[in-house]
């Protein structure tokens, strides 16, 4: 399996954001959530994310699957 590059494929990110939009969530909804939960991050921080300019922490995608309701594979599949 080939390493995910947020730099040139930004499934990622995108799979997120359509995932966050599914669920009727903003962003500062999600990062609230998110810091809740342990992980230190700002809104702007979270945007580049969901952009695809930087790569989500390993804590950051554990506490999303909860926060999303959704399964690790969710964020790497294409959503339609």
């Amino acid at each position: 399996m080939d390493r995910v590059n947020q730099r040139t494929n930004h499934l990622l990110g995108e799979n997120i954001k359509k995932l966050r939009i599914q669920k009727g969530m903003r962003n500062k909804d999600i990062v609230s959530q998110l810091q809740l939960l342990g992980v230190d991050i700002s809104t702007g921080t979270y945007s580049k994310v969901e952009a695809g300019l930087n790569n989500p922490s390993v804590d950051m995608l554990i506490a999303l699957t909860q926060i999303l309701e959704c399964d690790f594979n969710a964020f790497f599949q294409e959503i339609t």
